[in-house]
């Protein structure tokens, strides 16, 4: 399991904590954050303002075997 840790000066309840939480894990675990190149990460609310999911118009880079030769 990896720890990431994030300083914000705001006054925020839990219950906001927990809904930008999820947003983040959400676009840390989809690789929405990493290898952008060209492409767009689309984060989904519905009317009322929930969170839905992260929606990605590309494949997130990855090293690969072939990658770590050159």
């Amino acid at each position: 399991m990896t720890e990431i840790k994030l300083s914000i000066e705001a006054n925020l309840n839990v219950e906001e904590i927990i809904k930008y939480q999820e947003i983040l894990v959400a676009l840390v675990s989809c690789g929405g954050l990493s290898g952008v190149k060209s492409g767009q990460t689309i984060i989904h609310f519905d009317k009322e303002g929930v969170f839905k999911g992260v929606q990605l118009s590309y494949w997130p880079w990855r090293k690969r075997p072939l990658d770590k030769q050159k």
